[in-house]
């Protein structure tokens, strides 16, 4: 495994980060900035964490795997790398078709790891209580539980998204690669769709984000009161371009990103009888989320 790569890592309970753009909010006191003490924290911290070291340790001698398609899972049954084989492939599929990227391959199988229970991943990862897995380079670490489909699908669609735009692309458009994540999670976990949908209706709605905030800039410290927010938002808003706007429309908006355009450009030219611009899209968005 490369020794210096992006490391990510989600939460059992979905925990949020954050983005941001300059426009103005289409509807006076439809969208509330994030306060100034946040946009500073923000601003100031840096886009991605660094490890120089695999930030685990592997499984005990004895583990199996399976490979399938897209997957090496590493597991200590052969019954359980297979099961979670059978969910990272439909993941897969799932991600593949709600994006559109059908011709998308990835260049090597993704790695899987899935310790035997929330104990030894914690100790072999060193990661917080709150933590249900985590990626680095192209692995996913996780450990049996109900929960680990979510966490799976959030993962994974980080490491295609990644992979297909590039590392500059996949830093500096986080709302759509957190959106995205959160959306295929959401998709793959009754529970997470459960907890997203509240927080729209108790953060979002009441105070939405204005899209100059969620485009530019992105949440990094686990203790900002409005990453949850955001998260929720980046998500709703991803959604609603999917299905909206099409997996089509949306297929062409994130290829014309990943070729150089202006997210403004990008917009109108993926949708261009819905939205010309970002301001366009948000005005469609805030009548459907307060509707």
């Amino acid at each position: 495994m490369a020794k210096t790569q992006n490391c990510r890592i989600i939460g059992t309970a979905p925990a949020p980060r954050l983005c941001v753009f300059a426009a103005l909010c289409l509807f006076t006191a439809g969208c509330v900035p994030l306060p100034e003490e946040t946009l500073k924290s923000m601003a100031a911290a840096s886009p991605v964490t660094q490890a120089t070291e695999p930030p685990y340790a592997g499984l005990a001698p004895g583990y199996k795997t399976y490979e399938s398609a897209h997957f090496m899972v590493k597991a200590y049954s052969s019954e359980t790398a297979v099961a979670y084989s059978v969910i990272c492939e439909a993941n897969y599929s799932r991600v593949m078709s709600d994006v559109g990227l059908y011709s998308f391959a990835p260049a090597k199988p993704y790695n899987i790891v899935v310790y035997k229970d929330a104990d030894e991943y914690r100790k072999k990862t060193n990661q917080p209580e709150w933590s249900g897995g985590l990626s680095y380079g192209n692995a996913i670490l996780v450990y049996e539980s109900e929960g680990a489909a979510g966490t799976l699908a959030h993962e994974m669609t980080h490491l295609i998204f990644n992979e297909f735009m590039g590392p500059a692309n996949s830093v500096n458009l986080k709302w759509i690669n957190e959106g995205l994540a959160v959306y295929e999670e959401t998709r793959a976990s009754a529970a997470s769709q459960a907890v997203y949908n509240q927080r729209l209706v108790s953060q979002v709605a009441p105070n939405p984000i204005p899209f100059a905030q969620m485009i530019n800039l992105a949440p990094q410290s686990e203790q900002i009161g409005s990453v949850e927010r955001w998260y929720a938002q980046a998500y709703s808003v991803v959604a609603y371009m999917i299905n909206e706007g099409s997996t089509l429309g949306f297929s062409s908006f994130i290829t014309s990103l990943k070729a150089g355009a202006a997210t403004d450009a990008a917009i109108g030219d993926a949708f261009p009888n819905l939205w010309k611009k970002p301001g366009d899209l948000e005005k469609a968005w805030l009548l459907h989320i307060k509707s």
